[in-house]
């Protein structure tokens, strides 16, 4: 039964994959209003909700009063202002699509994909390897994120990628296998310690996604001036313990799929660095500079990013 389960998934997904867009654009315009309907009180809800503490912070901030520092080649800080929760759920919907159709290898979505700033992983490893340290490549559910932990075994024969249950045993199975690479190592939450281990043996690279996480605890930081969750203290503790960290992230566009490496953060940052940046004794630089990136990435791309995760805005 398992196997007739498993190899039913594999046909749906397949057929699935490989459906027009138009398709998807007529399924959603028929089941989003449905859905809203049913969500209005909860994701949908939520949604609403944190959109509108965001657009209340930027519209504080316009004034250039501790206004984020942007990328000049990134879009407009007011992208916020206007979307809207429909705008989100559509950019949802259409990344996960193209998630799954480029860890199919559907080459019309391969070859959109464009990397930016690769010198930055490539010397972090590069600086990290002198200790013999692996590193931490870190990012957020913004854009086609599913393809982000395959990108890092461009750079490394032994990736270890966290990943949580979803579904029946057999579509897990059958994820895992859409989702494998010879160079890539999936570990439950739980198998932290099995993960640590490995990742300092094969002096490798932890891919994470550092905006979502359950059954474990993260660092409430601020996000557009309220307090939110980001689970930062695996990649925390490993660069206490000798690993560096690299920031980086993905957004489409209707040419192309980007992956930007943004920012190297040295092994023991904190003890390294912390004092010179004037963090205050009980925070942590790391932690506090990482955050801000992240809020300077969902400000630059709204639309992408999962607004309706519950641990958002919390306070």
């Amino acid at each position: 039964m398992h196997r007739i389960k498993v190899i039913t998934y594999k046909f749906l997904i397949y057929i699935l994959l490989r459906l027009p867009d138009a398709f998807y654009a007529v399924l959603f315009a028929i089941v989003f209003p449905v859905y809203k309907a049913l969500h209005k009180k909860r994701a949908y809800g939520r949604v609403e909700k944190h959109l509108a503490t965001a657009k209340k912070y930027e519209a504080r901030e316009s004034d250039g009063t501790n206004k984020m520092q942007r990328n000049v080649k990134s879009p407009s800080p007011n992208a916020i202002a206007k979307i809207n929760a429909r705008d989100t759920f559509k950019g949802i919907f259409w990344n996960a699509l193209e998630s799954y159709r480029g860890l199919a290898h559907i080459k019309s979505v391969e070859k959109r994909i464009v990397y930016e700033n690769e010198h930055i992983i490539r010397d972090a490893i590069a600086d990290c390897a002198k200790t013999n340290a692996p590193i931490a490549g870190i990012s957020i559910h913004q854009g086609a994120f599913e393809l982000l932990h395959r990108a890092l075994c461009r750079y490394s024969e032994h990736v270890h990628l966290i990943t949580d249950s979803v579904g029946d045993i057999a579509f897990r199975e059958v994820l895992k296998d859409l989702r494998s690479d010879p160079h890539l190592t999936e570990y439950h939450p739980d198998e932290t310690g099995c993960l640590i281990r490995e990742l300092f043996h094969t002096k490798g690279i932890l891919a994470m996604v550092i905006d979502q996480g359950k059954h474990t605890k993260g660092n409430t930081v601020s996000l557009f001036g309220r307090p939110s969750t980001l689970y930062l203290r695996l990649p925390q503790k490993i660069n206490e313990m000798g690993a560096g960290i690299v920031t980086f992230r993905t957004w489409s566009e209707k040419k192309r799929i980007v992956i930007r490496f943004e920012k190297y953060y040295p092994p023991k940052y904190d003890e390294s660095f912390g004092n010179a940046e004037n963090a205050a004794s009980s925070e942590s630089a790391l932690v506090t500079k990482i955050a801000r990136e992240v809020e300077t990435w969902i400000a630059e791309h709204p639309e992408q990013w999962s607004w309706n995760y519950h641990g958002n805005f919390i306070g």
